[in-house]
């Protein structure tokens, strides 16, 4: 936990240093994909560093547990592209037995790219790709040891005050020897307002079979707050629908407008 803090006063700190030449705040809105599993079509504000952290709990069907910090820096370049640098902090892999082993973990780089607006065919559509860098120990568990891909089809769709993103992908997870295995995935997201400043949202998500691993389901719930338009707080878990699932995940984060890094296009 005090390692999480440090990473938030991080990147708080960097918030600050970049507001500093920042225009009045509320000219900054985020755009929330955590605590969810799908994410949205629609990318980050243009010249915008638009900060997720959250602390996530994953309990084992097995009563081992996972503890990280969900974090993902992403930085808009123009009105439908941004990048994104993702990494989940220090892992703390804790076995039934109590014993545990911890350090840092993967990061991952990759973009969003939406290619087509809701306001031209009724619905954005966009990809994703991320690069996960293989950096983390695998003596101690907290890394594969190998490369991995993933590529995202995007689709997002407003009906009135309801709102959708259905995600497909493909992940081309490494291994240390042998060829690359394909694993496919899907998520089905919504989101509601219940007041101008809370909201409510439901996922169901699936990882399909393959060599990497069993074919997993699961369903999430999560409730927001936004505190202004650049800072929205979340809370959530999901429950495993299957017996090869996770049991119980639970989140607690923010998304937060860390300022602009170059202006806005004109």
């Amino acid at each position: 936990m005090k390692r999480a803090a440090l990473i938030a006063l991080f990147f708080l700190g960097a918030g600050l240093h970049l507001n500093a030449q920042d225009k009045p705040a509320d000219e900054i809105t985020v755009n929330p994909n955590r605590p969810s599993f799908a994410n949205p079509a629609t990318t980050t504000m243009p010249g915008v560093a638009e900060l997720e952290f959250g602390l996530q709990r994953t309990l084992f069907p097995d009563s081992s547990r996972s503890d990280f910090q969900a974090t993902l820096l992403k930085l808009g370049i123009t009105e439908d592209f941004e990048f994104r640098i993702g990494w989940n902090g220090f892992t703390r892999n804790t076995d039934a037995d109590g014993s545990s082993q911890s350090g840092p973990s993967d990061p991952n780089l990759g973009f969003t790219w939406r290619f087509l607006r809701q306001d031209r065919i009724g619905a954005d559509l966009a990809l994703s790709f991320a690069h996960k860098f293989p950096r983390a120990s695998v003596e101690k568990g907290i890394g594969s040891g190998a490369a991995d891909d993933t590529l995202v089809v995007l689709v997002s769709k407003d009906f009135g005050k309801l709102h959708a993103d259905f995600n497909v992908l493909e992940t081309w997870v490494g291994q240390v020897d042998g060829p690359r295995i394909k694993q496919p995935g899907a998520a089905l997201a919504l989101t509601h307002p219940l007041s101008a400043a809370w909201g409510i949202g439901a996922e169901i998500y699936a990882i399909g079979a393959s060599d990497a691993g069993p074919r997993t389901l699961a369903t999430l719930w999560n409730l927001s707050y936004q505190v202004s338009p650049r800072l929205v707080l979340d809370a959530g878990f999901d429950h495993g629908l299957n017996k090869e699932a996770a049991r119980w995940n639970y989140y607690l984060g923010l998304t937060y407008g860390l300022g602009r890094f170059m202006r806005a296009p004109r």
